[in-house]
């Protein structure tokens, strides 16, 4: 008795709906094969831009045109080579006893495929094979459609999103002896906050995205950027959501007193540290408040220290 034989596609379909090139590649490897697999990419990141769609939805989407087709999910790993292993070991407790043949598109997996078997490259019409996912996904991208069904894949979506913990910077900027700090106020608010932000990634570092906080909102030129602590940020827009607020909190000082308020900090003022109380912050400042009385009781300690030692050295 002959060997069942397998017909396996790898793809990522992240569209709205199978357009024309994957319902062609589809038709193509079902007139060679009684038995479709059809291989779902997942990324490692979760629901992204460039992957909105979960392997359910993806799952449902092709099974939707192509029922007896076997849908299954691939994870992405770090390189070719151990993706492709994944591969083969997934194909083998699919098809262990079957004949199995991989199939790709123009653009497809099989550039990056080093795994036993040998792809076969399908070819499409120049007109199909041009269609792209990308152009689907940025179409619908800022598309609002006035249905039930698109409102139900919102709230889908938005269970599925992963918890999300926001990473910002908060700066203490002091002046040259440490007896003034800078902080700024925001429109609509009558308190004063530490200037900082979100941090961002193309700063490279929380020290970076700190220095770039302090010459956006204070128009100052910090020196270096000693740490003080993490802490989360109580902070009243996510109270109730899956996501947060961690900062990571800074001293700098800053040779000139000529700060000027900027980006989204309208004024900025110079407190007398002696005379700097918790009720002149906003309330998610208020943490930050607390850390920055422990750094400064450390700097006096330390300071005072110093000269103790310095002092019993002279008499010596």
């Amino acid at each position: 008795m002959s060997k069942p034989s397998y017909g396996v596609i790898v793809g990522r379909f992240q569209v709205t709906d199978l357009h024309e090139g994957h319902m062609e590649l589809f038709r193509q490897v079902r007139a060679r094969h009684k038995t479709i697999v059809v291989f779902v990419g997942v990324a490692p990141a979760g629901l992204t831009q460039d992957h909105p769609l979960d392997y359910p939805t993806r799952k449902a989407m092709i099974q939707a045109k192509f029922p007896d087709f076997i849908v299954l999910p691939l994870r992405d790993t770090k390189d070719d080579d151990s993706w492709s292993a994944q591969l083969d070991y997934a194909l083998s407790g699919v098809a262990d006893f079957g004949d199995i043949t991989l199939y790709g598109g123009r653009d497809s997996f099989v550039p990056h495929y080093t795994g036993k078997f040998k792809p076969v490259e399908l070819t499409l019409l120049p007109e199909i094979a041009a269609i792209k996912g990308t152009d689907n996904r940025k179409e619908f991208s800022n598309t609002v459609v006035d249905s039930s069904d698109f409102r139900k894949g919102m709230v889908y979506a938005a269970h599925h999103l992963w918890p999300v913990l926001l990473p910002c910077v908060d700066i203490a900027i002091f002046n040259g002896d440490y007896t003034e700090v800078l902080l700024g106020r925001k429109a609509g608010e009558d308190k004063f906050r530490f200037i900082g932000g979100h941090a961002e990634k193309k700063h490279g570092s929380y020290e970076s995205g700190a220095r770039s906080e302090v010459i956006e909102e204070a128009g100052l030129d910090p020196d270096k950027m000693e740490y003080i602590g993490s802490t989360v940020v109580d902070d009243w827009r996510y109270r109730t959501a899956d996501r947060g607020v961690m900062t990571a909190f800074f001293a700098t000082t800053s040779m000139s007193m000529a700060a000027t308020a900027g980006d989204d900090i309208v004024e900025v003022r110079w407190f007398k540290v002696n005379k700097l109380t918790a009720s002149d912050l906003v309330d998610t400042h208020q943490v930050l408040y607390r850390m920055l009385a422990d750094y400064r009781n450390r700097i006096v300690f330390n300071q005072t220290k110093k000269e103790t030692v310095n002092a019993g050295t002279a008499k010596a």
